[in-house]
């Protein structure tokens, strides 16, 4: 199964044959196949499978499989020196973990020190459009909070890249003070990178300090490139037509755009279960962390799963059995704020109690299990002015309802609010598969 490592690692074999796989792991490992197909996340999502039994069974034995593929190949890989850290925060991410199996991980190993704060690059995975950086925080005082403001990634030579999307790590206060921590960065580009030379223009804070770093690295492999394949074929689920378009396969991840009919007589809000599958059944979901999409149009979007770049299989599939979608009719949801009224909703009246505090807007929505998405992706009022600034989610289900919010940037509005839905618990099903090689 590890033939790549068997000839490059071949001085870690003892550690390798002696590492541990005892049954409660291989149990646990199951479990949380079990939550996490219960719970699959994407963004804040959290979301209920509710397949045929067939396509139920299928879809949870090629999760575990990848489960236990996930967790003894990043075990396995842990062993090599330096390679810990980067393990740790890729284990549940297969594409990633097949990166560092196939050597195509970058050790940087870069650092500078800014009064007694230190910003160290350790390693980078990167493709022409895309980067993870693998970097860490060291303060001479053990600190409670470590904070990046800002992180731009720039040329040492020539173009700067053009970012297209960007996340960062944001550390959250500790209880217990430390002085470093390990974080990473994943950027990607609209463009594809013209130079191996960069500068990361970053700034650094603590509880009692901020400070501004320019750390120049160079990537010391060369990058590989995508494999496209032109689909062009339309699938229909509940008589909503889907194309997809074009399947992309990087390093990094795989990107899929889709079309969406305009007749359509509803609107598509996720894809829930979108994933790519070889001959042998063996599965590429969607990304858990990160960017899980791009949104080009109303009708088009790109979606993002984990990358299967260093496989050859000899077929290759996208498959989809269920997706949230709700009549377009029913897209929005229409309150004031000043009464604190809901003056239109989606037929079921799922959402009640509404609630302003300060410039927090609340709502309690029934359902019977957690649905920790973000509901909301525009608040606009009558003269079209957006006070959208983040969705809020309470996680717990008491007597049938969740807690749900919207912040908004502003409590002086002019008039009713109308909120489009990004998110909302409507799906419909269906049997769905496109050959993609």
């Amino acid at each position: 199964m590890f033939e790549k490592e068997e000839k490059n690692l071949i001085g870690w074999k003892k550690a390798y044959d002696e590492l541990p796989y005892p049954a409660e792991d291989i149990d646990a490992a199951i479990q949380a196949g079990f939550q996490k197909g219960r719970q699959q996340k994407k963004k804040v999502m959290r979301k209920r499978w509710l397949y045929s039994s067939a396509a139920a069974a299928v879809f949870f034995i090629t999760f575990f499989v990848s489960i236990r593929y996930s967790n003894v190949l990043a075990n396995y890989i842990a062993v090599i020196p330096g390679m810990e850290k980067v393990v740790e925060k890729i284990r549940y991410d297969k594409g990633l973990l097949s990166a560092v199996e196939n050597d195509y991980v970058q050790e940087v190993g870069v650092s500078q020190e800014r009064n007694g704060l230190k910003v160290n690059i350790d390693h980078v995975i990167a493709d022409e459009y895309g980067m993870v950086l693998f970097y860490s925080i060291e303060s001479n005082e053990n600190q409670t909070t470590y904070q990046i403001h800002d992180l731009e990634l720039k040329s040492a030579k020539g173009k700067d890249p053009v970012m297209a999307t960007s996340g960062y790590g944001v550390d959250f206060p500790s209880d217990t003070p430390r002085n470093k921590v390990d974080t990473t960065a994943e950027l990607f580009f609209s463009e594809p990178l013209e130079t191996t030379d960069f500068i990361l223009d970053i700034e650094v804070g603590t509880g009692t300090q901020k400070e501004q770093f320019e750390i120049p690295f160079s990537l010391n492999k060369s990058l590989e490139q995508k494999k496209t394949y032109e689909v062009n074929k339309t699938v229909s689920i509940e008589q909503q037509n889907i194309t997809i378009k074009q399947v992309e396969i990087y390093p990094l991840r795989v990107a899929v755009t889709l079309e969406m009919d305009e007749s359509n007589s509803k609107k598509i809000l996720s894809f829930d279960d979108l994933r790519l599958v070889d001959e042998h059944g063996e599965a590429w979901t969607n990304i858990s962390n990160g960017v899980t999409a791009n949104y080009i149009n109303e009708h088009e979007q790109i979606l993002y799963l984990q990358s299967n770049y260093f496989k050859e299989p000899e077929e290759l599939y996208i498959v989809l059995n269920r997706l949230q979608a709700i009549d377009r009719e029913d897209d929005t949801v229409v309150v004031d704020t000043s009464t604190e009224e809901i003056v239109k909703q989606p037929k079921g009246d799922l959402l009640s109690d509404l609630e302003v505090i300060g410039n927090d807007v609340w709502f309690k929505l029934k359902t019977e299990k957690e649905f920790n998405y973000s509901l909301f992706s525009s608040a606009k009022d009558t003269n079209g002015n957006d006070y959208y600034h983040g969705n809020m989610v309470e996680g717990t289900v008491e007597n049938g309802k969740q807690r749900m919010g919207i912040h908004l940037e502003s409590d002086k509005i002019a008039g009713p609010l109308t909120l489009e839905f990004s998110f909302y618990p409507e799906w419909i099903r269906g049997e769905a598969k496109v050959k993609v090689k």
